[in-house]
């Protein structure tokens, strides 16, 4: 029996983590959750307060370099193996590996791999063999094959819900995390899947799918062990397969008196009047539906990020859900390599057109291991060495959307002060005139990073109130 120790920054509650914890426990091991943001002492203190045979860490390319200093930490207080997994690790494995305080890396899909570990860990085995699992031993670096995919998702244990149970703000809160499959057939080159496709070429199918009777009976079991009033389907593309949905949201429907609301990510191609239909019956309402538009230019969309959705696609996706009463926001991003102000102002005027319930813009950050990331190097708009310095934690890569760009544009103030006011400008069109000139004169840009706050917390503020949960 091994104890497991998961160290994560923010207080999320993370689905891929607690389906390695389930996994882990079905199997007589023990786990347990560190969260530093819920940790009055920090996430160190906390992870070395019991025995751990493992510690282990997921993170995304924003918390890589809090997870490099913690790993460090630990290593220098404790003899005790630790094992990065998650996107940005599977698609930049030896970079990973170089900090000397990360002794193992896994690639891909995680539950059978830490399983295998923990057990190794355990009764004291080697752990170089293992499939998934890349390692240093002797000196050198072990670089194993990639294990077929689970094909049946139904034969994973569900999710450890208990595993962030323990602190009471999680408890609270009334959005659960769920999915009905994994992967996706699509490849934007800003995304990790096509590269994560390629790695499991031959693997088995890359897109899988639960039953319908599997979620069901999850969602069940969450009803009766935990408060919620969302659920969160964290799904690449909700709507990819639709008889599935038809079958799934009258079900789920008829098991409460007040439906839960739904969070999903859907592309345009996939809002049909067979879905609306679907949804109207389930409850417009209860929809926050977020479409990626990502670039005004058509042509940008299409050629550079392989996103194979028109301007006509997003035209008809929403005036569908207009129709049928289902809100929607979009997800956005200016600052792309190469991009042109004209062509992130295409991105800000398609959005007034859409008429989306909310807008998401952000600043593109090139992430390692990505076509886009890639691109953007042969474009000479960001140099190597920083997105490797990514991967290694260097400090000078923030990998915030929100933050300062890390590409080198000489148009990148124009293109910031842009993503300052782009939400503000969607929701009263009428500023739209004036915002096209204040986001050319780049000395603002103080200034409009003060309205960009101001309207983030207001934005915060009311949509709490609207959702309440």
């Amino acid at each position: 029996m091994a104890n497991v120790v998961f160290l994560q920054r923010d207080p999320i509650e993370w689905l891929g983590l607690m389906y390695l914890s389930s996994t882990l426990k079905a199997n007589g091991h023990n786990t347990r959750m560190v969260i530093d943001a819920l940790e009055p002492e920090g996430a160190l203190e906390a992870a070395l307060t019991e025995p751990a045979d493992l510690y282990a860490f997921s993170p995304l390319v924003t918390d890589f370099r809090w997870t490099l200093d913690q790993a460090a930490s630990i290593k220098a207080r404790r003899d005790v193996p630790v094992v990065l997994g998650g996107t940005h690790v599977t698609l930049n494995p030896e970079e990973t590996l170089a900090h000397p305080a990360v002794d193992v890396v896994c690639r891909g899909e995680g539950e059978a791999p830490l399983l295998e570990l923990a057990e190794a860990v355990a009764e004291g085995r080697e752990v170089a063999g293992i499939a998934n699992l890349w390692s240093k031993h002797n000196g050198s670096l072990v670089r194993n094959e990639m294990r077929d995919l689970v094909t049946d998702l139904d034969s994973l244990p569900p999710p450890d819900r208990d595993l962030y149970a323990h602190y009471p703000p999680l408890r609270a809160l009334g959005k659960r995390p769920l999915h009905i499959g994994r992967g996706c057939p699509y490849g934007c080159t800003y995304c990790h899947n096509a590269r994560k496709r390629e790695l499991y070429r031959g693997k088995g199918p890359y897109l899988r799918w639960r039953s319908v009777d599997n979620v069901l009976a999850e969602v069940e079991e969450l009803a009766r062990g935990s408060f919620f009033k969302v659920l969160h389907f964290v799904d690449d593309g909700f709507g990819l397969k639709e008889d599935w949905l038809v079958e799934f949201l009258p079900r789920l429907g008829r098991m409460f008196e007040r439906r839960p609301a739904i969070f999903a990510n859907m592309r345009a191609d996939m809002v049909t009047e067979g879905l609306c239909a679907a949804f109207r019956d389930y409850g417009a309402d209860r929809f926050r539906l977020r479409i990626a538009v990502e670039c005004g230019d058509e042509r940008y969309r299409r050629e550079v990020l392989r996103k194979t959705i028109s301007d006509a696609d997003l035209k008809r996706a929403a005036e569908l859900l207009h129709s049928s009463g289902v809100g929607f926001a979009t997800y956005n991003m200016v600052g792309l390599p190469g991009e042109s102000l004209d062509q992130a102002l295409k991105t800000l005027r398609l959005n007034i057109e859409l008429k989306p319930q909310h807008v998401f813009c952000f600043l593109y950050q090139p992430f390692p291991g990505t076509d886009l990331a890639d691109y953007a190097v042969e474009c000479g708009s960001v140099d190597a060495a920083t997105l490797s310095g990514a991967g290694a934690g260097n400090r000078d890569f923030l990998g915030t959307f929100e933050g300062r760009s890390p590409l080198r544009q000489g148009n990148g103030s124009e293109l910031e002060n842009l993503q300052r006011l782009f939400a503000l400008v969607v929701r009263f069109p009428v500023l739209r005139p004036l915002a096209e000139r204040l986001v050319r004169i780049r000395r603002l840009a103080p200034v409009l990073r003060l309205v960009y706050q101001a309207y983030i917390r207001a934005f915060v503020f009311f949509r709490r109130r609207e959702d309440a949960y």
